[in-house]
């Protein structure tokens, strides 16, 4: 379970419904990833609290940009106080004081190892998803959504993992389905004749192409979707195969960039050093932040 901490930040409102804030020293973004328990002080308002959407947060690369909710005004140039939650892991503590009880607290942050168990993956299917046809910029696939791994038009995956897809004729692919969620994302490769993707789809609902290619074929690899945000792939501490220690694999932070369907995935991912085969199970133990965050809202298109 997550606790609470908070950083203060004391500053004065500048005018309108949004105002920047500096970040605390030796703070950035990423300490704050997963924190939704913000609360925002000031003299002439209630307090305001992040979540019942009395106000919301943007971590930018220098400064953090506060924006209120309708129906609340401040007065410009007002002194405010703005505690904002890291949402680190539970020490322990039945409470937690504002701001955390941390013997420094500008240099250290509260983590909690986290056991992943991907199972026991299939082995990856070239064309699972889309087996071998033509397909056009104006019409799409000649014959849909049709591979090994698809019913009624659906690709479904066995778990999160990335998708593969080659082609014959120079054109931009774009796949659109769904995270282990069920939110929609899209992920568009660059111009060429190939396409190996950073997300992790769990399934496939639609597969578009800029020009006409022929010989399309669409389908799964070995990168395995994380199912909570990972901060720094430096965060791994161990990895098994079949309970034994494993070779080290590919493991990838979560993108914190914006969304788009380019970008990576948005809580990271996990390439075994074994090829999946549908019998090896592979396991990590990795240190996160938060275990309920599971990244940005994915790029929907």
């Amino acid at each position: 379970m997550a606790r609470a901490k908070w950083d203060e930040i004391t500053s004065t409102a500048g005018s309108g419904v949004s105002f920047a804030v500096p970040y605390p020293s030796g703070r950035d973004a990423s300490d704050y990833l997963g924190g939704t328990d913000h609360v925002l002080i000031g003299q002439s308002f209630r307090t305001l609290n992040a979540k019942s959407n009395d106000f919301t947060l943007a971590f930018g690369a220098s400064e953090i940009t506060v924006t209120m909710a309708g129906g609340i005004t401040k007065p410009e140039g007002e002194r405010i106080g703005l505690l904002i939650d890291r949402s680190e892991a539970d020490t322990g503590a039945e409470e937690m004081a504002m701001p955390a009880m941390m013997a420094m607290p500008a240099m250290m942050a509260a983590m909690q190892p986290v056991k992943i168990s991907f199972g026991t993956p299939i082995a990856s299917d070239a064309n699972g998803a889309v087996a071998s046809q033509a397909a056009t910029a104006s019409d799409g696939l000649a014959t849909g959504i049709n591979g090994a791994l698809a019913a009624d038009g659906v690709a479904t995956f066995d778990v999160p993992r990335n998708v593969v897809a080659g082609w014959t004729g120079t054109a931009v692919l774009t796949v659109t389905g769904t995270d282990a969620y069920g939110n929609v994302m899209v992920e568009s490769s660059g111009s060429g004749t190939s396409m190996t993707g950073k997300k992790a789809f769990k399934t496939v609902t639609d597969v578009s192409t800029s020009a006409n290619i022929t010989g399309l074929t669409v389908g799964t690899s070995k990168v395995l979707g994380l199912p909570a945000f990972l901060a720094s792939a430096a965060s791994v501490l161990k990895e098994w195969q079949d309970g034994a220690d494993a070779t080290p694999g590919t493991l990838l932070a979560g993108d914190t960039a914006t969304p788009t369907a380019t970008t990576g995935d948005v809580r990271g991912t996990y390439a075994p050093n074994a090829a999946p085969n549908g019998a090896i199970e592979f396991e990590a133990v990795v240190l996160m932040q938060s275990t309920a965050y599971t990244g940005q809202a994915q790029f929907a298109g």
